[in-house]
């Protein structure tokens, strides 16, 4: 028997009805950005001005005041962020090993993946230009760029533009010539299996420690279509030990490009490309309450790829968002993959899993990295080792070290005769006694209620939790096959002022985190997504 046909209520006629199946046919998704400029746009005093006020919101945390990469976060971040004063720039398309604007406008818009530089492609073309122009003021070098001329010859020098000859067909002749050619020119480094695994002890034009790339994991600092590869492979990657190559241009050139782009395929590089999503929480008659609810196998979902702060090649890759509310509350579901449980963080070399969600109330957040002063961001943050704490099996600190030295904790709740033998701190301590536990805090507690926590902050040493008598979230996480399943859910409506309020319709910023435990992940090292769009449905 077929269903009958979906009714659609008398009352939604009119504006009503189109305002309705305009929400309705919104869906989650990538929001397409430009990463090649519609045209040049030159320098102008209101666009630097432009650039000026962008750079303060959205880039001195990594890059500096100063523009000499020593912002604030500069110190949890490799590789580190650029240091602009030295007119020195990776991604180049010149034989002068400076940077047209057109390549600074690819850069910003698409990032870099294999860093910390996220994709900054959402923002308009305008504020990309007003970007590019202000970071040039800070060069103190030069980035003239000299008329062009291609070499006719090896070891020839070249000037100007590197231009890209005719691409060849890539046969098994020119497969044979292009590893040649890998072995000859890229293997030292590259390895043989051209997984990074060749000459490790390698410095980058500031002396600090640098290493080759995997060639297989898809990772390109670059756009990885073929034109631009051609010119990383001509041109180099300045101020790294990546060098230009004057003896490999035209058609050797265009082998070694092909056959460094087989090495990976095109979906493991679009894994590691920064992108922005619309994420749409639809509406439900009621919220799930744990993360393997049925509900959210009806959910859409959205996969969004996740950068580490510290870049490192084994890392989560994506985390899968879903989102859903009933018009009164709010659920969010992250999914992610980790091979290892680290659900204590009782020894000093323990570090716990967990997971975040950034806030803001608006489609004009602050920079993405825990806000900016004056504008503050609200988080929700769970960690494995409350979840684990909520757990019949407590960790307690005496099965992890059941021989230690302890303190002596009064217990003012039993009489002289019924105190332990060891006065070790238990549920049943006087709070008045251990100090961090009286006075509130809530990583001190030893009976937490939820495995969630509500902050707050407005930039980089500003992080503060809200008091557990305000909680306002809840969660909880699961643990396996190798994955986390973690719901966060809160009223839609919030009495904190530094809280984000929800409403049916409307729209919102959101951000996500993950920490693996086991890769030494804590507090600013840890992998993150640039900002989303959140929609509602009505």
């Amino acid at each position: 028997m077929r269903p009958l046909p979906r009714l659609i209520p008398l009352f939604c006629l009119g504006a009503s009805l189109a305002c309705r199946i305009g929400a309705v046919a919104e869906r989650s998704g990538p929001i397409e950005a430009s990463i090649d400029p519609a045209s040049v746009v030159e320098a102008s005093a209101s666009l630097i001005e432009l650039g000026r006020t962008t750079y303060t919101k959205e880039c001195v945390s990594c890059h500096g005041a100063l523009g000499n990469g020593e912002g604030d976060a500069a110190y949890l971040l490799f590789p580190r962020p650029r240091d602009f004063t030295r007119g020195e720039y990776r991604l180049v398309s010149t034989w002068d090993r400076v940077p047209t604007d057109e390549d600074l406008f690819r850069t910003i818009s698409r990032g870099m993946p294999g860093s910390a530089m996220p994709s900054w492609g959402h923002l308009p073309e305008e504020t990309r230009w007003g970007l590019i122009h202000y970071i040039k003021t800070f060069s103190t070098h030069s980035l003239d760029i000299q008329e062009t001329y291609t070499p006719t010859k090896p070891f020839e020098e070249g000037r100007g533009l590197v231009t890209i000859p005719r691409e060849p067909p890539y046969d098994a002749t020119a497969a044979l010539r292009a590893r040649e050619l890998y072995k000859q020119n890229c293997a030292a480094c590259h390895g043989e299996t051209a997984r990074g695994d060749g000459r490790q002890e390698q410095i980058d034009s500031k002396g600090r420690p640098t290493r080759p790339r995997d060639l297989t994991a898809g990772i390109f600092k670059g756009s990885p279509s073929p034109e631009h590869v051609y010119r990383r492979i001509v041109a180099g990657l300045p101020g790294s030990p990546m060098p230009m190559s004057p003896y490999i241009y035209g058609e050797d050139a265009w082998h070694l490009t092909h056959y460094v782009l087989s090495l990976s395929s095109p979906a493991q590089q679009a894994k590691n490309e920064m992108k922005k999503f619309r994420i749409v929480a639809s509406r439900v008659p009621s919220l799930p309450t744990h993360p393997d609810d049925g509900i959210w196998g009806r959910t859409e979902a959205v996969n969004l790829h996740l950068m580490p702060l510290w870049w490192r090649d084994d890392r989560p890759e994506e985390v899968t968002v879903k989102a859903v509310h009933d018009g009164d509350e709010i659920a969010f579901l992250m999914v992610w993959p980790d091979t290892t449980y680290d659900h204590t963080a009782i020894r000093p070399q323990d570090f716990r899993d967990a997971a975040a969600v950034e806030l803001y109330p608006g489609s004009d957040p602050p920079f993405f990295a825990m806000g900016q002063q004056g504008i503050a961001v609200s988080l929700w943050m769970w960690k494995s080792e409350r979840q684990a704490d909520l757990e019949p099996a407590f960790q307690d600190l005496d099965k992890i070290y059941p021989n230690m030295g302890i303190d002596s904790y009064p217990n003012f709740l039993r009489s002289p005769l019924e105190q332990p033998t060891r006065d070790a701190l238990t549920l049943e301590s006087d709070p008045t006694y251990v100090t961090a536990w009286g006075a509130g805090n809530v990583v001190s507690d030893p009976s937490p209620k939820s495995a969630t926590e509500e902050l707050t902050a407005q930039g980089f040493g500003t992080l503060r939790a809200r008091p557990p008598i305000d909680r306002e979230v809840d969660g909880t996480g699961v643990y396996s096959t190798g994955s986390y399943r973690v719901l966060f859910h809160r009223r839609m409506k919030t009495a904190s002022p530094d809280g984000v309020p929800f409403s049916p319709g409307g729209r919102s910023s959101v951000a996500f985190a993950v920490w693996n435990g086991s890769a030494g992940d804590r507090d600013g090292k840890k992998s993150v997504t640039i900002w989303q769009e959140l929609v509602l449905a009505p």
